[in-house]
């Protein structure tokens, strides 16, 4: 009997992390060791989510036995979750199992089940944290103690006077009165010629031409201050794909979170400048995400009747193609066209 492997979301899903489910194997549930490998290039997955030609084996200790005595399960990251989630590969990956000791081998087709989140989704942290920080109040300043200062007696000595009459003798001060000062006539008359002046340079230079009068000073140009620090590109700008790691630009642009149609646009600029991975990363990202319309476009880079070859999507796939025809109609069941295209694309 050969093996059947899935792999399936937790209950609630939880972004990056999964069940791998194994039925029919009648080997030990100990000491396993599985790999996977995917139909675009036959690469196998690696560790650090990466793919290459040779075979990578994943160490499984321990089996978690099942429902039945056929079915066997243990949990997955997103070392397994995220680059079968983002890959470029088919839907139907091929899985080994195998003991550890090479003894017993069996492999078959596995296909993702619904419902699994690329840590990409979330912030990458899910555990709670157990830590807990201790504050421990700082007393006030104490206040300082009053110093006692000693006492001083203030003691005044007065010279003695040698006849107390002599103060009652003392005349008192007279009053001094201030003779009024008489204003003198030419003060008046110079008051008045001045007046007389400033209502006549007034009335002057009211009445004078315009043409006599100085022209205003012009405003003075104050150049606009130009920035030269430029803006920050966005996480999906098109300049970052030839700066960034591959898998960074990805993880930046799905936390941007673009609509379907800026989406679409950075996915056409990454396969126009042949950042396939890119491209199809992010198409398999946001249509594993439910993004009907995102997942259409994709179905349309397999689909016969919609394929245009290029560098990313060089031949058609009928079987990728359904895949993502079925994504759509799991979360849209009535869209017309992923129905009719998905019975013409089964056998």
């Amino acid at each position: 009997m050969s093996i059947n492997a899935k792999l399936l979301a937790l209950e609630p899903s939880l972004p990056g992390r999964a069940i791998l489910n194994v039925r029919g194997w009648e080997e030990q549930t100990e000491q396993l060791e599985f790999a996977i490998q995917r139909n675009q290039d036959s690469h196998y997955l690696q560790h650090g989510q990466a793919w290459s030609s040779n075979p990578c084996w994943f160490r499984v200790d321990t089996f978690a036995p099942g429902a039945d005595d056929e079915a066997m399960s243990t949990a997955v990251g997103a070392e397994i979750v995220d680059p079968l989630l983002l890959c470029s590969a088919n839907e139907i990956f091929n899985f080994k199992l195998r003991t550890q000791d090479g003894r017993s081998e069996d492999e078959n087709p596995m296909r993702l089940a619904p419902g699994l989140i690329s840590s990409l989704a979330g912030d990458g942290d899910y555990a709670p944290s157990t830590a807990s920080t201790k504050l421990t109040p700082v007393a006030p300043p104490a206040e300082p103690e009053a110093v006692a200062l000693p006492e001083f007696e203030l003691v005044f000595d007065l010279p003695s006077t040698a006849d107390d009459s002599l103060a009652a003798s003392e005349p008192e001060p007279q009053a001094i009165t201030t003779p009024p000062v008489k204003r003198s006539p030419l003060l008046w008359v110079l008051a008045l010629l001045g007046l007389l002046l400033a209502v006549a340079l007034g009335l002057w230079f009211l009445l004078k031409p315009a043409a006599e009068l100085p022209a205003a000073a012009a405003p003075l140009s104050v150049p606009a201050t130009v920035s030269a620090e430029p803006l920050a590109a966005a996480p999906c700008a098109v300049e970052n794909m030839g700066t960034q790691a591959e898998l960074q630009f990805v993880q930046g642009c799905v936390k941007a979170a673009p609509d379907s149609d800026q989406l679409l646009s950075v996915i056409n600029s990454a396969k126009a400048g042949q950042h396939c991975g890119i491209a199809q990363r992010l198409y398999a990202n946001r249509s594993q995400a439910g993004d009907t319309k995102v997942a259409l476009a994709y179905a349309h880079e397999y689909d016969p009747k919609y394929h245009q070859a290029s560098a990313c999507f060089a031949e058609p796939d009928n079987a990728t193609a359904a895949y993502w025809y079925e994504t759509i109609l799991s979360v849209e069941p009535d869209n017309l066209e992923a129905q009719q295209r998905l019975e013409e694309l089964q056998p």
